[in-house]
């Protein structure tokens, strides 16, 4: 082996020794790199999705090999991630959606609304100490760290490699300000800023922003929600945003529990994937909707939704309802109400086009591709030069009580915050409780 060259994090340099290995025999050479200060942090990885380091830093090793006289590379790669001492691996709500609902704000469209939540707004941020020693600091909401004292801020205290959650409160009103663009209204501030600094520093470790969006959303009075969740907190903290009582239901709730003390129930995208034994309990979703509740089922894919007598699944939905593989990528997609005046799109919030803005990554998924009679279908779009897609939204009355089956992925739009799936939302949960 000749020499050894380094390529990533550190600048690129070489060494060079002789070494000389028996016919047969193997050679195991250990290197240590060190990770310079000035390497791009590329933790958590959900917020590095399009800058390149979404998996982690390159760092690449060869080694040049002299065999008879020819010399020829030996090369390896692997990727790693850059943390900072103390990482933010995770704020929650992020972001921060204030609602009309939640949170007592009068109509937007006079300049400075300062109606703010009280007595503040939790956040529960989730920190690892990487370290292989304690650290005892603080976190600090906003404002200029460098001025902030020891005594400022959030103790916390960690030991050697600990995670664990800690949480602070945003205290102060947020004002709204009219937005002459969309003729909407934002925030102020829009963003919220966490900064862990350690003691005896006045150097911020580490800070993570969390963007506040206003959502002029509604809910009909006095609502109870149950969801049954699938992969993430997307519902829970929606649920939260728009100020209603909600409650996660396992399976076993839904097969024994007491369904109907509530207005609405959410079986999350997917759910009956993420939970098999849902498919068992689906009647009783079923006799809840039929006695007077509204059930709402976001997107699945055909292998587990379409029945299967093989797999043991027969029609979910109330009415036959078969979904095909048909999609709508463009995020941008026109959106067409086929059925305007749909409760769906009116109460409590009168859904427009705009609410359809600011969407990301694809417009819905696995749309129905057959559908019976009893349901409505009030949205329709496409991508450019297909054929119009109408099952995106689908709702039907089913005895006493109201069904919707959605491929919209709103649980995308949510998660990021779009104000127009909030007040989506806030309807399909409404649903049924206008005559009510």
């Amino acid at each position: 082996v000749r020499a050894i060259n380094f390529r990533g994090l550190t600048p690129s340099r070489k060494l060079s020794f002789p070494l000389t290995v028996a016919r047969g025999a193997s050679l195991t050479v250990e290197l240590l790199n060190l990770t310079p200060p000035t390497a791009a942090i590329s933790v958590p990885a959900a917020e590095h999705l399009y800058d390149g380091k979404l998996f982690g830093q390159e760092l690449a090793v060869t080694a040049s090999v002299e065999l008879d006289g020819a010399t020829f590379p030996v090369e390896a790669a692997t990727r790693m991630d850059v943390a900072p001492a103390v990482e933010i691996a995770g704020v929650s709500p992020s972001p921060l959606v204030l609602t009309r609902a939640a949170h007592g704000f009068p109509s937007p469209g006079v300049l400075g609304l300062g109606i703010g939540p009280a007595p503040g707004i939790k956040f529960s941020l989730r920190l690892i100490n990487h370290r292989g020693e304690p650290f005892k600091g603080r976190v600090v909401i906003g404002g200029d760290v460098s001025k902030a004292t020891a005594a400022g801020g959030v103790p916390v205290t960690l030991a050697a490699k600990e995670e664990r959650a800690v949480e602070v409160r945003r205290e102060g009103d947020f004002t709204l300000i009219a937005d002459s663009v969309r003729g909407g209204a934002h925030a102020i501030p829009n963003v919220v800023t966490f900064h862990v600094v350690e003691d005896d520093s006045s150097r911020a470790v580490v800070q993570s922003k969390v963007r506040v969006v206003w959502a002029d959303a509604s809910v009909a009075p006095n609502l109870r929600v149950g969801y049954v969740r699938s992969f993430d907190d997307t519902l829970r903290d929606s649920l939260s945003a728009l100020g209603v009582e909600a409650k996660e239901l396992k399976v076993e709730d839904v097969s024994a529990g007491d369904l109907s003390k509530y207005h609405a129930i959410i079986v999350d995208n997917r759910g009956y994937q993420a939970h098999p034994e849902l498919v068992a309990a689906n009647q009783r979703l079923l006799d809840y909707v039929r006695e007077g509740g509204t059930l709402i089922v976001f997107y699945h894919r055909t292998n587990e939704w379409n029945p299967d007598a093989e797999k043991k699944r027969p029609q979910l939905a109330p009415y036959p309802l078969t979904l095909g593989n048909s999609r709508v990528t463009d995020e941008t997609a026109p959106i067409q109400f086929t059925e305007p005046q749909h409760q769906l799109l009116n109460y409590p919030n009168k859904i427009t086009p705009e609410d359809f803005s600011g969407w990301i990554q694809e417009r819905g998924l696995y749309y129905p591709e057959k559908w019976d009679a009893h349901y409505s279908a009030p949205l329709a779009m496409s991508d450019r030069g297909e054929a119009l897609l109408r099952g995106g939204l689908l709702a039907a009355d089913y005895g006493r009580g109201r069904y919707v089956y959605t491929s919209m992925v709103w649980y995308r739009q949510l998660r990021a915050g779009v104000p127009g799936a909030y007040r989506v939302l806030a309807n399909m949960i409404s649903y049924g409780r206008r005559e009510r």
